[in-house]
């Protein structure tokens, strides 16, 4: 009797799993599509709008695939209306006078773009736009929704990347005028070096060092008036005794040292 048991057992579990694979080879589990779109658009009045729409799928796009697109105008609170349609290959414009011969195909399903072109928006163009992707048997997913906002050229925002050249180029020159700003504070604080003149000193310390200390004291007095002229040797001025009397004798004494330089 147990073996018995065990064998029906084991033959209901075989039963459950081939049917489990049955059911799945003729229903197939459905694959969720995820469909992407910005969440908010501003576009100048009377100008074209491109309504980006992407989307990701894990099967192969094929002739199948199909792109919807809804409109809900702005303050309305009903159900969408399609106005865009693409499948097969092919552009199908639904008849919704608003948009008569005002929408294009701007996508590449390929490629897993879904986009279109708006021309000459009008402010009645204010509102909701839905994008809906199918790619069978990736059928199931939520589609995406686009504000777009109608506005004139002053009201338009600027772009992200605007404002970082801007902020660029701003701060360059905020860096050079800073720059030359403080070279010319340096230059006027750093005083001028004119020539004071120089003393005989450093010219004929090798002459001096000969001499006695008077003639040294005399010498540093001196100055010269012209760097560039040549210098002479120092000059002895001596002293002489004419009081007649025998026993003097001539008596030689250095009194004054001076530099005389060539004119």
């Amino acid at each position: 009797m147990e073996i018995k048991l065990r064998i029906i057992t084991h033959t209901r579990v075989l039963l459950c799993v081939f049917l489990m694979f049955i059911v799945a080879g003729v229903f197939p589990v459905a694959v969720a599509i995820d469909v992407y779109t910005p969440a908010e658009v501003f576009v100048e009045n009377g100008t074209t709008a491109t309504l980006t729409c992407s989307f990701k799928s894990k099967e192969v796009v094929s002739s199948l695939a199909s792109v919807t697109w809804s409109f809900l105008p702005e303050g309305d609170a009903g159900n969408p209306t399609h106005f865009f349609y693409h499948g097969d290959g092919r552009v199908f414009p639904i008849s919704l006078p608003q948009f008569k011969s005002r929408v294009e195909w701007a996508g590449d399903l390929n490629k897993k773009d879904a986009s279109i072109r708006v021309t000459r928006v009008q402010f009645r163009d204010n509102g909701t736009y839905v994008c809906d992707v199918k790619n069978p048997p990736d059928i199931t997913g939520q589609p995406s929704i686009i504000k777009v906002r109608v506005v004139m050229k002053e009201s338009l925002p600027q772009s992200s990347t605007a404002v970082i050249v801007g902020g660029v180029i701003g701060a360059v020159i905020g860096i050079i005028i800073i720059s030359v700003v403080m070279y010319l504070i340096i230059r006027r604080q750093v005083p001028r070096r004119d020539y004071e003149g120089c003393t005989s000193v450093e010219s004929v310390s090798a002459q001096n060092t000969r001499v006695g200390k008077k003639a040294e004291s005399s010498t540093d007095n001196s100055s010269c008036s012209s760097p560039s002229a040549p210098l002479q040797g120092p000059v002895i001025y001596a002293q002489l005794d004419h009081s007649g009397s025998r026993n003097s004798f001539h008596k030689m004494e250095p009194v004054v040292y001076a530099d005389i330089r060539k004119n």
